[in-house]
């Protein structure tokens, strides 16, 4: 009973404490609401929207994408052989020494060949033989009309088949000579007067070395943007010499399934002999990816979604989706929804939310106070939205 009696004694003193207490914190509030409405007016003002943000807005712009395709290729003569004789037989004379330079037609290896010009001179001996005979019958009827046309078409067949003969001879007399098919420089041989060689046998090589054919591989996205005459840029692989200029002469007609690629080749102007087969050449050609949008890199914020910008619309902000594309100085080339020429918000962006009133300010006439404007707005941004 006393005990009861002294909670409920004390039950009044401990309300009027508790009610004291609220008031003390609500006056507490209110001079800190005040104070704050003070010394921040703008931040009400934005958040409210009676008042615009001051931003810098630049409009976006379209620019192409170009990027360069690399690729190292091994070089090869415009034209090339390796020369064998076309038939067997013993070594009679070898007018060529190494890298010596040659014209179309000028004999390189001799073989005996003397069985071969006795085989002529009986084949024109018979094809003389048999052009007289048809001459014979031919006077002996003019006259006298005594020689049958199957006698006379018996000896034309001889002349023709004399004529086959001696033909085929001239060909075996002609394969026992190498001549350089076209004009070069030919490599180094082994072979000496006096060898008996067959026609496995590799007497040199032939270089037409006044272009250089290199094969480079192109990813397939620039189809259609390599092509015969495209002009690529060229140097030695490894080499601190600079580039020098050639151009592509072919292209491939089939993209390689494994490596997603077509082949081009790429011609050198070496009229100054100063390249060699075989050596290895970087290929830069330069192509285009694209038109793309193209803001200034600091428009571009991040969110939960992924990247964006703000674009000025009607005198307010609205906020657009971004995909990336790559990154230039001072600029970002993306995709989005946006056409060119759209004001996107450059400065003063940390301060804008969807729909707020903008007040687009002229870059050219910013002065520190302007600056400092838009500053104040980050800063109230960065406020309310904490």
């Amino acid at each position: 009973m006393s005990s009861t009696r002294c909670v409920a004694s004390a039950r009044p003193r401990c309300v009027r404490g508790f009610t004291q207490l609220i008031a003390m914190v609500v006056t507490i509030t209110l001079l800190f609401s005040g104070c704050s409405e003070s010394e921040k007016p703008s931040a009400q003002s934005y958040r409210g929207g009676t008042r615009s943000v001051p931003v810098v807005a630049l409009p976006a712009r379209t620019e192409q994408l170009d990027d360069t395709v690399q690729a190292v290729g091994t070089a090869r003569a415009l034209k090339s052989v390796s020369l064998y004789p076309e038939t067997a037989g013993l070594v009679a004379d070898i007018s060529i020494a190494a890298d010596q330079r040659v014209a179309a037609g000028d004999l390189l290896l001799q073989l005996d060949d003397r069985d071969q010009q006795l085989a002529v001179r009986l084949a024109e001996v018979q094809l003389a033989d048999a052009q007289r005979l048809v001459k014979r019958y031919t006077t002996v009827n003019r006259s006298s009309a005594n020689i049958a046309e199957s006698q006379i078409d018996e000896a034309q067949a001889a002349v023709d088949s004399a004529r086959i003969a001696l033909e085929q001879a001239q060909v075996n007399l002609e394969r026992r000579r190498i001549v350089a098919p076209f004009a070069g420089r030919v490599g180094i041989t082994d072979i000496d007067v006096g060898d008996r060689i067959d026609t496995a046998t590799q007497v040199t090589t032939l270089d037409d070395r006044s272009q250089l054919l290199v094969d480079f591989a192109v990813p397939e996205i620039y189809v259609g943007q390599i092509q015969p005459g495209t002009p690529v840029q060229v140097k030695l692989w490894n080499s601190q010499s600079g580039h020098f200029a050639g151009e592509v002469v072919a292209v491939d007609s089939r993209i390689d399934i494994a490596s997603r690629a077509f082949t081009a080749r790429a011609a050198i102007d070496n009229t100054s002999d100063r390249f060699r087969p075989g050596m290895a050449f970087e290929i830069s050609v330069g192509v285009s990816r694209g038109s793309y949008l193209s803001v200034p890199d600091v428009s571009v914020q991040w969110g939960a979604d992924g990247a964006y910008v703000w674009i000025e619309k009607d005198g307010v902000a609205s906020r657009r989706d971004v995909r990336l594309v790559k990154r230039l100085p001072n600029r970002l080339l993306l995709e989005a929804d946006i056409e060119p020429g759209t004001p996107v918000i450059a400065e003063g962006v940390q301060a804008v939310r969807e729909g707020v009133a903008l007040r687009v300010l002229d870059p050219a006439d910013l002065d520190r106070d302007a600056r400092s404007q838009l500053g104040a707005a980050a800063t109230d941004g960065a406020v309310n939205n904490g």
